[in-house]
């Protein structure tokens, strides 16, 4: 058990290297932030004292060398926009990312399981068949599209909700809904298919002999099997939608990392962007060993095979 976690862990930090190292490379092959800062009229010798004056003088494995060194101190470079650590604009958005993926992923979770309890109560009835061409559906539809349609009914239609920032409740509902629509498909064909895998069980079959009625079965044995697999599918989607809510976040002009990446990279404020990549995949690093921690305990075949 000891042994499995110390490696899941060395993985993790291995995940994490890795897009430091991407990250790295990636923002600084393609441009310096001088071109974008002094456009392009900017004389040649004033272009590279700016250059030199954020560091971008050096050679790229000095660079490099200076930023990991920087790392373990949460040092990320400085956003020459701000003129402040990159990290602290990424630390100040997060939480508004935080709020909104996990709002979106509630709304996901019951969504999904309310559907796939309903399908399997009433399965091959006219109410199932409709599910699950909905669910197809909407497994189908892009999100920005759908922020979009929402945009236009709740906000310029009817003028029920707001539909850029953040100013509380109301203006969390369109995003959360718009980030949550690809998701609950995910979940309900794995409630579903979880559920009747359990209700095809010989225990099932010993609980309808002595006479358990079928919501019984369902509801305090059924999703009790299902609560493993539920979490870690919960802690792998809160991952993806911390590193995919840039789409949602622009669209609503959500105040999120997803936003201020978009910004960044924009302006190739790079250590802004370095700083996004490497946060993100800690935290998705992160829910991976929580959702593996949640299986191993809940679940005794995977407990087994970790010892």
């Amino acid at each position: 058990m000891r042994r499995y976690m110390f490696s899941r862990l060395a993985q993790g930090l291995l995940v994490i290297f890795g897009a430091i190292v991407i990250s790295f490379i990636l923002t600084n092959v393609i441009g310096k932030p001088a071109d974008v800062i002094g456009g392009p009229f900017l004389p040649p010798d004033q272009r590279a004292a700016l250059n030199a004056s954020l560091g971008y003088d050096e050679p790229l494995v000095s660079r490099f060398w200076h930023y990991l060194k920087g790392l373990p101190t949460g040092d990320f470079g400085v956003s020459y926009r701000t003129n402040d650590g990159a990290i602290h604009g990424v630390l100040a958005a997060l939480p508004n990312t935080l709020i909104l993926v996990i709002t979106a992923m509630a709304i996901s979770c019951v969504a999904g399981l309310a559907l796939a309890l309903f399908s399997i109560r009433w399965r091959e009835r006219l109410g199932d068949r409709i599910i699950r061409r909905t669910i197809g559906i909407l497994q189908g539809t892009p999100e920005f599209w759908l922020g979009l349609m929402l945009i236009l009914v709740f906000s310029v239609g009817l003028q029920w909700l707001p539909s850029y920032g953040f100013f509380g409740g109301p203006s969390l509902v369109l995003p959360a809904v718009a980030l949550a629509s690809p998701i609950v498909p995910v979940f309900f064909r794995l409630f579903r298919g979880q559920l009747l895998d359990v209700l095809r069980g010989d225990f099932v079959e010993g609980m309808r002999a002595r006479g358990l009625s079928e919501p019984v079965i369902v509801y305090n044995h059924g999703l009790r099997n299902i609560v493993g697999r539920g979490a870690t599918l919960m802690a792998l989607q809160l991952g993806n939608l911390i590193a995919g809510d840039l789409i949602i976040e622009v669209i609503f002009s959500w105040p999120g990392i997803g936003n201020l990446a978009f910004s960044a990279v924009q302006a190739r404020d790079f250590a802004v962007v370095q700083a996004i990549i490497v946060v993100v995949a800690a935290i998705y690093v992160l829910l991976n060993i929580a959702a593996d921690l949640v299986l191993v305990v809940s679940d005794p075949r995977v407990r087994s095979v970790a010892s």
